[in-house]
């Protein structure tokens, strides 16, 4: 009876530990999906952030071209230099928009982080579940 008490608490044993690693596998991956979510959400608002200044440089721009209208020519290097600006800011949003595109294409394994084929249904390099 002892022997197979024993063999029992062996095999409840095994089992736990086996329940603790995936566990810890399952927190990881949660863990790294979380990042990658709050950097998509910070792209986000560094976004939102240069949309914002990219309109400051179109109100600065208006009230250029409306004092030129009535009278107070704004100098033509000011105005360019307002433009370019905007491309500028307009550039970086184009490339943060990529950015997140990439984020949010690029599948990757919960457990070890490896990037992984859309469909597939285990990880080719650790074997875990996705």
């Amino acid at each position: 009876m002892n022997e197979k008490l024993a063999a029992l608490l062996e095999s409840v044993q095994r089992t736990a530990v086996q329940a603790g690693d995936v566990a810890a596998d399952v927190a990881f991956g949660v863990g790294k999906k979380a990042g990658e979510l709050l950097s998509v959400a910070k792209l986000r608002i560094r976004i939102a952030t240069l949309e914002g200044r990219v309109e400051g440089c179109f109100a600065e721009i208006g009230e250029m071209l409306y004092a030129t209208h009535t009278g107070v020519p704004t100098e033509s290097d000011a105005l360019l230099e307002k433009l370019q600006e905007i491309d500028g800011l307009k550039a970086e949003i184009a490339q943060l928009r990529g950015q997140i595109q990439q984020e949010e294409a690029a599948h990757t394994c919960p457990t070890c982080g490896a990037v992984v084929q859309t469909g597939d249904a285990f990880c080719g390099t650790c074997g875990g579940a996705l």
